[in-house]
């Protein structure tokens, strides 16, 4: 079992999570009417992640909202990730990259484990290879929202459909890609980190990516601000008041399941990969449960548990 605090970690090979105490402050504007990216991880190795934030003064349901990889220049969706959950109110939702281990891949060549102290920021872990948490710096993310007329933008990092090169630049001269002239890179080995008057995401595909428009850069496997984001719409702050231990085991599975915490479980859901909820269990001040998994079908579920101070924090697992 893990415990670990946002800003001190201590981590083993067992799982997972932390859920924090949270305060917001408000201020009005026009915007803030839907989530948006407020950082991109573009690390080392597989340290890669996106974090949305909710600007609204209401919950909102993830169950409509998938984040797509735009890799490679092609202007196709390249791979997708379902978004569960509920991201609060002037609250955060992180996704980080799920490889939990070294995967080698012939010839000396080997994918590597993501630092298990950025997955620690998680509330949810990517899907497998290939998912939207794999991409380079030359991959755009689109954000798309099911509506009732089908599917709906709802923000844009990069442009779509273009191959800017190793990444984005600050090359305005040349459209804002790399042509080998010793540009900066903006979009590669960075964190990048939405600016503080950015209040709505981008929903149409932009003519040039020029990143520094609505986004600051910071350097490269800095990831300590995930879980709280600041802009005009209002300011999610994550105190360190509450340490939180969440144990799922065993994983994979393909009979029972056993949850284990430190605290009250509260409501524990459980999402297949498609993002519908499958189970519901409401264990109140409960500290363990028992799932039983042998009449599942074979593949990957979420468990969100949400404690009873509503926070969240969603564990992928895989039933064989």
């Amino acid at each position: 079992m893990i415990s670990f605090f946002r800003k001190t970690l201590l981590v083993s090979a067992s799982f997972v999570g932390f859920i924090g105490a949270v305060t917001v402050s408000t201020t009005s504007h026009a915007q803030c009417d839907e989530i948006f990216m407020s950082e991109v991880c573009e690390g080392s190795g597989n340290n890669k992640g996106i974090e949305f934030f909710n600007p609204t003064n209401a919950p909102i349901d993830l169950s409509a909202y998938r984040i797509q990889r735009w890799a490679n220049g092609v202007f196709a969706v390249s791979d997708e990730t379902q978004l569960t959950g509920v991201i609060p109110a002037l609250g955060t939702w992180v996704l980080v990259n799920g490889q939990t281990e070294d995967v080698p891949l012939g010839g000396g060549a080997v994918s590597p484990l993501v630092d298990p102290i950025m997955q620690g920021y998680a509330d949810q872990l990517d899907n497998p290879y290939p998912a939207p948490t794999y991409a380079n710096g030359d991959d755009a993310f689109v954000l798309v929202k099911d509506g009732p007329n089908g599917e709906v933008i709802v923000d844009v990092f990069g442009k779509p459909g273009e191959d800017p090169g190793a990444a984005w630049t600050d090359d305005e001269e040349n459209g804002f890609i790399d042509v080998g002239d010793g540009a900066t890179w903006m979009t590669r080995d960075q964190t990048l980190r939405r600016k503080f008057n950015v209040t709505a995401g981008v929903t149409t595909i932009p003519l040039v990516f020029n990143t520094l428009l609505e986004w600051d850069t910071l350097a490269i496997n800095t990831w300590d601000g995930l879980g709280q984001h600041a802009c005009e719409c209002g300011t999610t702050f994550v105190q360190e008041q509450k340490d939180f231990q969440l144990e799922v085991f065993p994983n994979p599975t393909s009979s029972e399941m056993f949850i284990q915490s430190s605290a009250g479980l509260g409501v524990v859901r459980v999402f297949n990969v498609n993002g519908v909820e499958t189970q519901v269990q409401h264990c109140g001040n409960e500290k363990s449960l028992t799932l039983d998994a042998s009449n599942w079908a074979s593949g990957v579920y979420f468990i969100q548990v949400e404690n009873g101070a509503k926070s969240a924090f969603a564990h992928r697992v895989v039933v064989q």
